[in-house]
């Protein structure tokens, strides 16, 4: 298959919101911190700037709040930490996706 089949694309982009809660619901993370952790895996494949508009988002929503911490090696780095809002939305959008999933393999094991 074709890995830029828009359809796959899609797919992806809507499952972001929910990579990123689930990150940040493990611990507070800043914006380059949360791209390394995305990328370890190839699904999750996000250029460096296009993560800054899903946490606006997110923030906006106030699924997340943020609050700045100096960093070692340069200037004061801008973290990100789920609120109880942010972790209601996780676990609904979680179990959505898992349901739909569940409902697809359902589908294609029916008969065999």
């Amino acid at each position: 298959m074709d890995e830029n089949d828009k359809w796959v694309i899609q797919l992806r982009k809507g499952v972001f919101e929910v990579a990123v809660l689930a990150l940040i619901s493990k611990r507070p993370m800043y914006g380059y911190q949360i791209i390394r952790e995305l990328k370890r895996t190839s699904v999750f494949e996000i250029p460096n700037g296009s993560i800054y508009p899903i946490l606006r988002r997110i923030t906006n929503n106030k699924w997340a709040d943020v609050y700045w911490e100096d960093s070692e090696d340069g200037p004061k780095r801008k973290y990100y930490r789920i609120t109880r809002e942010g972790s209601e939305v996780l676990d609904y959008r979680f179990r959505s996706q898992k349901s739909v999933y569940e409902a697809l393999v359902s589908l294609l094991e029916e008969g065999e």
